[in-house]
């Protein structure tokens, strides 16, 4: 019985960590579930290549990617431009105290893909993107300016902007 009791402490704290998510409103306003189908943009590193969206290898067996540097795996190639990718998992992770979102995806073949999400819409990678939404709102009411400001905070907590390049939109803001 002392056995039991136990292997059913130690087993419960992992099964409920082990939980997939099995939707996420990403920061377009699109709401992805499992098995559904997130349409790319273009590649925003210099030579094409996705920068958010890495290579984990044949069926997905690397694990969920070191969120410091991203250096673990390597970025989708500029092929799969305008394309369109699956969702198999959603994960959450931490990264620096900021809470980010990995989409485990795979498009043809047997490789899957890690997707920084909210990273890869900011940078649009991921259509519907930041930049066409921020066009949308333009044509309807404007959203106050410290609104604005903590937007660019989350992107510059996010490592999507630098520090002086926050300060300078924040002072333009602000200067409005």
């Amino acid at each position: 019985m002392k056995k039991l009791v136990l292997l059913t402490t130690l087993l419960v704290p992992m099964l409920t960590k082990a939980q997939d998510i099995k939707e996420y409103q990403a920061t377009n306003g699109v709401t992805y579930h499992l098995n559904d189908t997130v349409r790319l943009g273009k590649g925003s590193n210099n030579n094409g290549s996705f920068f958010f969206v890495e290579d984990r290898g044949a069926m997905g067996f690397i694990n969920v990617p070191n969120p410091q540097g991203r250096s673990n795996g390597r970025g989708l190639q500029k092929e799969f431009a305008n394309g369109a990718l699956i969702v198999k998992s959603i994960k959450k992770i931490q990264a620096k105290n900021v809470d980010k979102y990995v989409f485990m995806v795979s498009g043809a073949g047997p490789f899957r893909y890690s997707m920084y999400i909210d990273d890869a819409i900011s940078v649009c990678e991921v259509t519907p993107c930041k930049n066409s939404i921020e066009a949308d709102r333009s044509s309807g009411p404007v959203a106050s300016v410290a609104d604005e400001i903590k937007k660019l905070k989350e992107l510059m907590d996010s490592g999507a902007i630098t520090k002086e390049e926050f300060e300078k939109r924040k002072k333009k803001l602000l200067d409005q």
